[in-house]
């Protein structure tokens, strides 16, 4: 791996632009306030903290129809049908600038499934007591095209971790994670344990932007936030393994293939325009 590190304080953030432009760890202090890459990996999937553009989540079947353009893409993670998060995640990105606190990186793809053309950067800024990602992606292509943005961190101690954050409702899925009805629940208002004995792996809808995490006793409270553009909130947590996800996003997986993609968090982005989006980890 190609480690690259920043430091404000007590809170330190490694990270890799070779390999899917993934956040490493972050750590205050001695402690993981993320889920810790292991020095060997060799696949994102063993990172901290990814993006997920030019789309987030599962689009079924990788087919989708926009504007007269047809989509085909190939499956991106091995056991899973449908591709998923994007394609930045599974590609090398370019470090642009950096310094002590700060860090920004493109990614430039030349080779793309995506129909439409385009450009993305995020750049890593921490604080003495938060990390703030921001993301955004352009169309560089000369017709409208439909995209969307989302970050996918993993918190550690999820046997003890609690999560709390105000939702509206949530997607009821089929077996292969495909949403079909979306219910009127809001499981984690006032705070639930995050690990069940069942897969959690629901796209939450109407999420205000703010969300607390407690990691357990004796360990470090998080607030995460997040910009406008992201008002859903997916929520991954495998009852066998003890970590969990909390993904804002900007869209509900699927979108694209929803009756009114627009209508559920899809933007259109016209011939070089940007959209831009952030979420933030605080700690407490």
């Amino acid at each position: 791996m190609a480690r690259e590190t920043l430091q404000a304080g007590q809170l330190r953030l490694t990270y890799d632009a070779a390999l899917g432009g993934a956040i490493l760890s972050l750590t205050r202090g001695e402690e993981d306030l993320l889920r810790p890459t292991p020095d060997d990996a060799t696949d994102v999937l063993q990172t901290a903290s990814f993006q997920l553009v030019p789309y987030s989540n599962r689009i079924a079947n990788g087919h989708f129809s926009f504007n007269g353009r047809a989509a085909a893409l190939s499956r991106n993670m091995a056991g899973q049908v449908h591709p998923l998060h994007g394609e930045g995640w599974r590609n090398g990105w370019r470090v642009e600038s950096r310094d002590e606190r700060a860090a920004t990186l493109v990614f430039e793809p030349t080779h793309t499934e995506w129909p439409w053309r385009y450009s993305a950067r995020e750049t890593f800024l921490l604080t003495e007591r938060s990390l703030t990602i921001e993301l955004s992606v352009t169309n560089l292509d000369d017709e409208p095209g439909p995209f969307g943005l989302g970050f996918h961190p993993f918190f550690p101690h999820s046997s003890s971790a609690r999560l709390a954050a105000e939702t509206t409702g949530v997607w009821a899925v089929t077996p292969d994670l495909i949403p079909i009805q979306e219910l009127a629940v809001s499981p984690w208002r006032g705070g639930s344990a995050v690990r069940s004995d069942e897969l959690i792996d629901h796209c939450y809808t109407g999420w205000d932007r703010d969300a607390r995490i407690d990691l357990g006793p004796s360990r470090t409270s998080l607030r995460l936030t997040a910009s406008p553009e992201l008002g859903w909130l997916h929520v991954y947590a495998p009852p066998d393994q003890d970590i969990f996800c909390v993904e804002p996003v900007s869209h509900a997986p699927n979108g694209l293939n929803m009756a009114d993609p627009l209508a559920h968090g899809i933007r259109m982005l016209a011939p070089g325009q940007t959209l831009s989006a952030w979420t933030r980890l605080d700690t407490m």
